[in-house]
């Protein structure tokens, strides 16, 4: 069998079986078809060997591709052979095992400086011309501006990733524990919580006109159609509300999403707790928030004032 064929039936495999979500198997695809452009797409995939493997690595590393990547890449390959071997397209897959060395991208995330969060927050919430939140009549009178500041605080407030915040279901919305009930990336539910007064009071209201509306599907969050919001929609809004606001830089959801990571760990959470906030299969990956802005590092070393703790000049 020709690799573009082997590769069109993998792609459509992991969809339908493995339930990932699009943007994976959009990436895992892309890697393959660069790997099926490296052999050409006449190969036969009894033609593939490690050092097949091996060469299309280095490739990628030669045309400067990001550690982060090639690993995406070594691991897209992988799972074909996997694959290849368990439904018996390929009989002998005993040379085709490889590891790449390459040191793991730590790279920081970027985060909203407070100042800039506020001025975004309070640009939303003249939008929608809200001065009570439980004014349902604001809401009602501009949706489309409500269900910004709702996605926008709930990625704040939470963490959740675009497409967790647009999946919410109105079902799962339990106003009286404060609380919502997500699945998230690799079907794993989590809770994740309202966490104050002003937060719930908002949804509350959002709910009311949802229903006033008659929004008929199960997803919180509409969009101007009244149909279910799309994380390219959430991204589009959002953009657009930065350059409205006025801030000095595009902020994007996932940047919501480590703002509220800095945040709860400048204010002294345990790390813990965070990873199940957001999700997070391994602590490794949530350690990456351990690092403090240069404001924070700034504040704590001042405060410290270690010349001022060794002056003996007063004694």
């Amino acid at each position: 069998m020709q690799i573009s064929m082997a590769r069109e039936r993998y792609v459509h495999w992991l969809s339908a079986v493995r339930d990932l979500s699009p943007h994976t198997v959009r990436a895992y695809s892309g890697d393959l078809v660069a790997f099926e452009h490296h052999l050409g797409p006449a190969t036969s995939i009894e033609e593939i060997d490690r050092q097949h493997l091996l060469a299309f690595i280095e490739r990628q590393r030669e045309a400067g591709l990001s550690v982060t990547s090639i690993r995406r890449r070594a691991c897209a390959l992988r799972g074909f052979c996997r694959w290849l071997k368990a439904t018996e397209l390929l009989t002998d897959d005993s040379g085709l095992d490889f590891s790449i060395a390459a040191a793991r991208s730590r790279q920081l995330p970027r985060f909203v400086p407070p100042s800039e969060l506020r001025r975004l927050l309070a640009h939303l919430r003249r939008e929608v011309g809200l001065v009570d939140v439980s004014d349902e009549g604001a809401t009602l009178r501009n949706p489309h501006d409500a269900t910004t500041l709702l996605a926008v605080a709930l990625m704040l407030t939470t963490g959740v990733r675009v497409q967790e915040v647009v999946g919410i279901r109105a079902a799962d919305v339990d106003l009286w524990s404060r609380s919502l009930r997500l699945l998230g990336k690799g079907r794993r539910e989590r809770e994740v919580y309202l966490t104050n007064r002003w937060l719930t009071e908002l949804t509350r209201s959002y709910l009311a006109v949802r229903e006033r509306l008659g929004i008929s599907h199960d997803r919180l969050l509409f969009n101007r159609h009244l149909s279910p919001l799309t994380p390219p929609a959430m991204r589009g809004r959002l953009a657009k509300a930065t350059e409205a606001a006025g801030l000095r830089c595009r902020v994007t959801p996932h940047m919501l999403r480590h703002s509220a990571a800095t945040q709860l760990i400048e204010a002294g959470v345990d790390i813990r707790y965070i990873q199940r906030l957001l999700g997070h299969a391994s602590l490794s990956t949530t350690e990456i928030y351990t690092h403090v802005s240069d404001a924070a590092l700034r504040r704590v070393v001042s405060e410290a004032d270690i010349l001022r703790r060794l002056d003996t000049s007063d004694n």
